[in-house]
């Protein structure tokens, strides 16, 4: 048996269901500072596919998505044409890398068996890393992707909580009313196994397929 790729199972399980878990959690978020209890709430999540009104209990397909200036029905819609293409970008090197997190739990219980493989197991990590890494630094374009969506049909779009130019921060309305923004548990998520996977992949490159003890 060989215990040292007992460690890589582990370190590509956990991302493989830190992905997982992504999937299910909002990347990004909106919360709202009520006054009357003194608290930020949830008022707008950023889910990989839809977006979910909290304040409403609603959620709506990103193709199905529009808002209207200054909420008239009779002006030009704003869509999300720029921004669904990064979105969905961002989400399939997700995939590739949870696919490939697979690929390394197999490889890694076959190593710990002695079975006979190339050695594509010190390397293939490498691959899941990149496709995490790529997954959320897309992602870091997605603001500036909203923010083209709206200046296609409108010229102020910083008056608009929707289409902020920033990845996370904080907007004022002219009611006065507190947004705060940023990312969420889903993007985190893919962060953090993206560390994780270059932590396995460097392990890997000393110690797959390495040592029988």
């Amino acid at each position: 048996m060989r215990k040292f790729s007992i460690i890589s199972l582990l370190v590509f399980m956990a991302v493989f269901a830190l992905i997982t878990v992504s999937y299910s959690k909002s990347w990004a978020h909106i919360d709202a500072y009520d006054d009357g209890i003194g608290e930020w709430v949830s008022f707008i999540n950023w889910y990989p596919l839809k977006i979910k009104d909290s304040v409403h209990d609603t959620s709506t397909k990103y193709t199905d998505f529009t808002w209207f200036i200054d909420n008239d029905s009779d002006s030009d819609p704003i869509k999300l044409n720029k921004f669904i293409p990064l979105v969905n970008a961002s989400l399939a090197f997700a995939i590739l890398a949870w696919v490939g997190s697979l690929v390394m739990i197999i490889l890694s219980v076959a190593d710990i068996m002695e079975i006979k493989l190339p050695p594509i197991g010190k390397f293939f990590g490498w691959a899941v890393f990149l496709f995490s890494l790529l997954s959320f630094l897309i992602y870091l374009g997605t603001p500036a992707a909203k923010q083209k969506d709206c200046q296609a049909r409108f010229s102020n779009c910083e008056i608009n909580l929707y289409y902020q130019n920033k990845f996370f921060g904080k907007f004022t309305n002219s009611f006065g009313s507190e947004f705060k923004y940023g990312p969420s548990a889903g993007w985190n998520c893919i962060v953090i196994a993206c560390a994780v996977s270059l932590v396995g992949s460097i392990f890997n490159i000393l110690f797959f397929n390495h040592q029988t003890v």
